[in-house]
């Protein structure tokens, strides 16, 4: 069983990719913005990114895909948008390969690796390592391993606790 989790960033997409409940590997997709700030520019940014993301879907053929969802707090509009054109896109090319994917608000993930909600990403990290045994010390890719951890949840075969059946509940009523 394989599960992707992606943590969707214009600067270090995290991707990691989980076989059978054991990390097979994890990456950061960097990302720079060019001197040229048109639509355009942003746009082939954008689909760099979505190509890298796309070329793993085509390798590993997912059984689920768990994108984290908007933050939407974000001060400067520009770049939420430019998220936002990210994160549908990832889902489009989940969509066209027929790969099942879930959308994990920021809170839920964080609820389903520490049990709060509002934990910092430090707390994350610890967590990750404590509850799995996986020492992640990338901010973007510990996030992208606990959205396949989500997704190997869903399948049902990962041992969890009340907090994070929670968390896959809530999930499940969403995408019903």
């Amino acid at each position: 069983m394989i599960s992707i989790g992606v943590d969707t960033s214009l600067v270090s997409t995290g991707l990691v990719i989980l076989i059978d409940g054991k990390l097979h590997c994890r990456e950061t997709i960097k990302s720079k913005p060019t001197k040229e700030k048109t639509p355009k520019a942003e746009l082939k940014r954008i689909i760099r990114i979505v190509e890298a993301i796309a070329d793993t879907m085509d390798e590993y053929k997912p059984e689920v895909l768990v994108i984290e969802g908007l933050a939407f707090m974000a001060r400067n509009t520009t770049a939420l948008v430019q998220l936002s054109a990210l994160n549908y896109m990832v889902r489009h090319e989940a969509y066209k390969r027929s790969i099942p994917f879930y959308v994990v608000a920021p809170t839920s993930l964080k609820k389903f690796i520490t049990g709060k909600g509002n934990s910092q990403k430090d707390q994350m990290m610890l967590e990750t390592y404590k509850r799995y045994g996986v020492s992640i010390l990338d901010n973007n890719e510990c996030d992208a391993y606990g959205l396949a951890r989500i997704g190997y949840a869903m399948t049902g075969k990962d041992k969890i606790i009340s907090l994070q059946q929670e968390v896959l509940d809530l999930l499940k009523k969403q995408n019903d």
